[in-house]
């Protein structure tokens, strides 16, 4: 499976048309990911992985049921391995063709679309995300064995 870009995109290294992430590199963590580490099931990557939060995802992680904007945070500088991603015009107009695709959710196709612009692996539970047609996701846990990452 891969990610469909448009034309609109502008200084692509990639094809115009296919964007097939590296699946053992970089991984963009859903919010339904983020909710089971909070719950204390472990991520377990080796060093050489890169892991990536939508700045969408703080929107969601923050409300009352799940816990307070200062905990979310935490959560999120806890896994990430860098800053949180930002919502770009070129996120939003991806996620604009994602939505025509099947219909996501605003926050789901924003997020699914900020995977395809880092170039990296959604990861997510989310069955409606998973069978989306035009994104590369996986199931968490991951399952990444080391010898995995050296093929």
């Amino acid at each position: 499976m891969c990610c469909s870009y448009s034309a609109w995109i502008a200084d692509t290294t990639h094809s115009s048309l296919v964007h097939e992430p590296d699946l053992s590199t970089t991984f963009l963590l859903d919010t339904n990911v983020l909710i089971d580490i909070a719950a204390g099931t472990q991520l377990r990557v080796s060093d050489d992985v890169v892991i990536l939060v939508s700045t969408l995802s703080l929107v969601e992680l923050a409300v009352p049921r799940h816990m307070d904007l200062e905990a979310a945070e935490t959560l999120i500088d806890d896994v990430s391995s860098g800053d949180v991603i930002p919502l770009t015009r070129d996120i939003s107009r991806l996620a604009v063709e994602l939505r025509t695709v099947q219909s996501l959710s605003v926050i789901d196709a924003c997020i699914a679309a900020t995977a395809c612009i880092q170039n990296a692996t959604l990861v997510t539970n989310d069955g409606q995300m998973r069978r989306h047609p035009v994104l590369t996701t996986c199931p968490f846990p991951l399952h990444l064995k080391e010898e995995d990452n050296n093929q």
